[in-house]
């Protein structure tokens, strides 16, 4: 048994308070990232509609993580469906986290019907984790994976900061992959425009 994460159906997860363990993954996710977006910006925060001297707060945005960054502002459409022509190791997310931005990671939703991804392995700035074995999530429709911060620590990306996900692909096709969490952004005009 992997202690680190915990695979529960998806309807589990979803709701305020209905899964307690994803509740307190995102309330530690939360006090660490606004943590460390107050010590590194010197600004009070997050608000969703930040002031002055405020920071923001959102949902984590696809483009972001995909790199597609043009003159700070990311472009192009907010889907998460990764798709494989082959079976084997295969990147999930690539990129390095933008400037003025931290990312906060407590888990992953896997919503389609059919179980493609056998394994799952993280690499957070200079933070290798071991490789997860999601074959328990066989007996579900759809999943969520998440992440005990009580024995992993935080997940939470500094500005700057590289992140690799890869995911091991047991067939071809294509699945959609949600993060779950949040991003803190130091200027609104990184999360406001329409792309």
């Amino acid at each position: 048994m992997n202690n680190s994460i915990l695979i529960a159906p998806l309807n589990d997860v979803q709701g305020l308070n209905s899964y307690p363990e994803f509740v307190s993954a995102m309330n530690e996710a939360y006090t660490m990232g606004v943590n460390l977006a107050k010590s590194r910006w010197g600004q009070d925060g997050p608000a969703l509609v930040p002031g002055p001297n405020q920071f923001g707060i959102c949902t984590p945005r696809k483009n972001d993580m995909a790199n597609d960054v043009t003159d700070n502002t990311p472009s192009g459409s907010y889907r998460w469906t990764r798709s494989a022509t082959a079976t084997g190791w295969a990147d999930l997310f690539r990129f390095t986290s933008r400037k003025d931005m931290i990312h906060a990671f407590v888990g992953f939703l896997f919503s389609n019907d059919v179980f493609r991804i056998l394994q799952l392995r993280m690499e957070l700035g200079s933070r290798l984790f071991p490789v997860w074995d999601l074959a328990a999530a066989k007996r579900y429709d759809k999943f969520a994976v998440i992440f005990r911060t009580d024995e992993m620590g935080s997940l939470v990306v500094d500005q700057s900061s590289r992140v690799l996900i890869r995911g091991y692909w047991e067939t071809i096709g294509q699945v959609e992959v949600v993060p779950l969490g949040f991003e803190l952004y130091r200027r609104s005009d990184m999360v406001n425009q329409e792309t």
